[in-house]
């Protein structure tokens, strides 16, 4: 029979046997184990962030997201648009990039383009303007195919002031009532008086004329009352 010295001796001895063969399967399953297995972050280490949502951008002050409305896109002219002073044109020659260009049309209602000069631009309609260069053009290219985009309006415009949420210069791009003038500010302020709103436009003579909207009774449709469309120009009061 074992002594009691002999039988502690033993269990050390297998106890730190265990503790060893612990030890080194502990190491070969962390050797093995995949990259990026841990289900939570190292401490410190850096954790990405989610995706910004299509359209949003981020404020360098508060960070938080503000998504782009539709307001603020410009409407697409109509097919009965006609040219104006100011106004910017993406003009596009189709495999001719030496004289496709973005052009602003100048004072004097002209284009100034490549190969062929000054076109008058003012007073005509983009498909009108489209087949007048290619008639140019046809001096010096074969068969050219000619697209123009009027990218930016600049010469018909009309102006929101006073308690509306965004106060400013909008592109004019007709027909546009009082209602929608308001709706594209972004609205009346809470304080605004509503049945004191009015037109300033300037007549053909230059004297102005004041055109006084009860903005109220016209959403309520109230007899006698009617929208107002709007004109070139025109500058929309709210009180």
């Amino acid at each position: 029979m074992l002594n009691g010295n002999a039988v502690l001796g033993r269990s050390w001895i297998l106890m730190v046997v265990l503790i060893f063969a612990f030890g080194s399967m502990r190491a070969q399953t962390d050797s093995t184990a995949p990259s990026g297995s841990s289900s939570q972050p190292a401490f410190g280490a850096p954790v990405s962030q989610p995706a910004a949502p299509i359209g949003a951008s981020f404020g360098s002050s508060s960070g938080n997201a503000t998504l782009r409305s539709d307001s603020d896109i410009a409407p697409a002219p109509g097919a009965n648009y006609r040219v104006g002073a100011d106004d910017v044109l993406a003009i596009n020659v189709w495999h001719e990039p030496e004289v496709s260009r973005q052009v602003a049309v100048r004072p004097d209602g002209k284009i100034s383009l490549p190969l062929i000069g000054d076109v008058q631009a003012v007073g005509l309609t983009p498909t009108e303007l489209q087949h007048e260069l290619q008639s140019h053009f046809a001096k010096y290219l074969n068969q050219p195919d000619v697209s123009v985009i009027v990218v930016q309006i600049r010469s018909q415009r009309f102006n929101v002031l006073g308690q509306v949420m965004r106060p400013g210069a909008y592109p004019f791009v007709p027909p546009i009532s009082v209602i929608d003038a308001i709706a594209t500010a972004g609205g009346l302020r809470e304080f605004a008086k509503a049945n004191k709103i009015y037109i300033l436009r300037t007549l053909s003579n230059g004297q102005q004329q004041r055109i006084r909207i009860h903005y109220k009774d016209v959403l309520k449709g109230k007899r006698g009352s009617h929208d107002i469309l709007l004109q070139n120009r025109d500058t929309l009061v709210v009180p």
